[in-house]
């Protein structure tokens, strides 16, 4: 079955020569926050918002969102959709993640992601750079939501005999995300055994990545079904009016 879920872009006030004023920003937060409570009762599965740098969004860290919202929801899913993990020290991963599924209930979906490259150069990070920082960081979670303890020996982070707390609630782990635009970045994830997000994109490439998903989870002996990928599409909701509907007869 197709569950809707929301995508959400939180955009920023003002712009690169007009700044806001501060309470216009607050009022933008309360708004949204108000939004999202309401998408329990719309019937909406979850929420992933997304992770953004730099300007157009005030998203630069959206697990704050989530803990936010965390305590005005009770059925909602929360999760990014992607934690851009190169900007970050793995340990501080792993602990916000623990954190999160503990403040949600349990409702955590984990969503990871390499970064934009427009964003990670204001930065000086290459997408090479980039790539191998995921790769590395991408291995510490996965040995830290498996064992108690993890050390690691990597390029660009080194540590021994870390208890990285609190466990997450949801045992083994949080439902785990990545987004992919490719067949082989759609193989990689089922060879990982984790849940794909694609769009955007025409129909047919769509097709094309979920079915080379599809083919890997098969040959991993890992089910790839509708319940493990994720489509976005652009959609715009506006509540119709009763003399509107009323006018257009029955549906």
């Amino acid at each position: 079955m197709i569950k809707p879920w929301l995508f959400e872009f939180l955009p920023e006030l003002g712009g690169p020569n007009v700044e806001p004023d501060p309470r216009d920003v607050a009022a933008l937060f309360a708004r949204y926050l108000d939004l999202w409570a309401r998408d329990e009762a719309l019937g909406f599965e979850g929420i992933f918002f997304s992770e953004h740098h730099f300007g157009r969004s005030y998203s630069a860290s959206p697990n704050l969102l989530i803990a936010a919202i965390a305590s005005r929801t009770e059925k909602l899913r929360l999760g990014v959709m992607e934690v851009v993990l190169p900007y970050y020290h793995p340990a501080r991963v792993v602990e916000e993640i623990g954190m999160l599924d503990h403040l949600t209930g349990g409702r955590l979906e984990i969503g990871t992601a390499i970064g934009v490259p427009q964003e990670l150069i204001r930065l000086n990070m290459t997408m090479a750079e980039a790539r191998d920082r995921n790769d590395e960081i991408v291995a510490v979670l996965d040995a830290a939501l498996a064992n108690r303890v993890v050390s690691h020996r990597g390029k660009y982070f080194s540590f021994s005999d870390l208890r990285l707390l609190p466990r997450t609630l949801q045992q083994p782990s949080p439902p785990r995300w990545t987004t992919v635009v490719s067949a082989e970045s759609a193989r990689r994830a089922a060879r990982r055994r984790i849940k794909i997000s694609t769009g955007f994109n025409s129909t047919q490439v769509i097709k094309r990545i979920f079915d080379a998903y599809r083919e890997e989870a098969d040959a991993a002996g890992f089910e790839g079904s509708i319940a493990t990928g994720a489509i976005s599409r652009l959609r715009s909701l506006h509540r119709a009016h009763a003399g509107a509907i009323s006018a257009s007869g029955p549906a």
